[in-house]
């Protein structure tokens, strides 16, 4: 199944002549954690409302979607990017496992399908893949197996089919490629036909071989973070996806790109002004980053935090946010 391919995906010149998705097509995903025991909850910036809980708990699993689903986002972003490196027992650098993740996952599908058969509302999915630390993986059969796994149990299943976000007519399998990409000139030549297939690294905006002047991502690539204004791909003419976060962390002192400050949620202006940009450009998918990760390697702090989903701290300012951004974003 693995073809090489190519993208109509945007220049400099293109930057200039785009169209504009309309508000009534444009989708809202959020990136969603499924790592979490009851063991996990130690180097975290802060607590959830609800307390430490267990990401295959169905009360949790409903209580999420219900609020997720109320904010107008449409579809949650399964993240399984560390999936190629780790066996089921393996640690990631977090803490979480392979095995939690992947047994979460079965839970959240049989309980999106129960809300749906008695029509209570909830977001879409999709799952995120990747090649983290091992980038010949897409060539040497490892991610190949992923996907297949995600069109067996999910994306192909009749039982499940219809719970998945779909772009261009297929399941969308986002997979992320580590930070920066190993393919700095382009994205691997990896496919698969059965999935809508986009790639995705961090921080767009600091690749500049990546991206034009104009923060136009030059391959296509989406962006799971970026720093000041967000980078965005063209698709077929029009703007395909922006990253969205409450924060954006300090770049690393190790002389790579130089010396950026973070900028934190500064009581929610952090949050609009990403959102205002994703408006301003029209892209068809704000994808929010994060609701539920919490580590402090991602998340460093209270103020330089990104999670969305309501915490002892912070209550549900951001929940509150969330839900007036996303019909701003749906309606302007």
């Amino acid at each position: 199944m693995a073809i090489a391919f190519s993208l109509c995906f945007g220049t400099d010149a293109d930057a200039r002549k785009i169209k504009k998705e309309v508000p009534s097509e444009r989708r809202v995903g959020i990136a969603y954690s499924l790592w979490g025991d009851m063991h996990w909850w130690k180097n975290v910036w802060d607590l959830p409302e609800i307390g430490p809980y267990d990401s295959r708990d169905r009360r949790v699993i409903y209580r999420h979607a219900r609020q997720i689903a109320d904010a107008g986002v449409d579809f949650v972003w399964l993240d399984w990017s560390n999936n190629v490196q780790y066996t089921k027992d393996t640690l990631w650098l977090g803490g979480g496992r392979q095995d939690i993740v992947e047994d979460a996952t079965a839970i959240l599908f049989d309980e999106y399908l129960r809300m749906e058969k008695n029509g209570v509302e909830h977001p879409k999915i999709s799952i995120f893949i990747g090649t983290t630390g091992a980038p010949q993986s897409a060539y040497d059969g490892r991610l190949q197996r992923k996907a297949d796994q995600v069109w067996e149990e999910y994306a192909g299943n009749p039982k499940y089919s219809g719970l998945m976000e779909m772009y261009e007519g297929k399941p969308l399998l986002v997979v992320y490629v580590d930070t920066p990409s190993p393919w700095p000139n382009g994205v691997p030549e990896w496919n698969d036909d059965r999935f809508t297939v986009r790639w995705m690294t961090g921080y767009v905006s600091e690749q500049s071989n990546l991206r034009t002047k104009d923060r136009v991502s030059k391959y296509g690539y989406w962006s799971w973070e970026d720093r000041g204004e967000q980078t965005y791909p063209i698709h077929n003419g029009m703007p395909e996806s922006m990253v969205v976060t409450a924060s954006q962390r300090a770049q690393y002192s190790d002389g790579s790109y130089g010396e950026i400050p973070a900028r934190g949620r500064r009581n929610g202006e952090t949050l609009k002004e990403q959102f205002a940009r994703a408006r301003e450009i029209g892209v068809h998918y704000a994808m929010v980053v994060s609701w539920n990760e919490w580590t402090t390697s991602e998340q460093p702090s209270i103020e330089v935090s990104k999670d969305l989903e309501p915490s002892k701290t912070l209550g549900d300012f951001y929940l509150k946010l969330l839900k007036e951004e996303v019909a701003r974003f749906k309606s302007e």
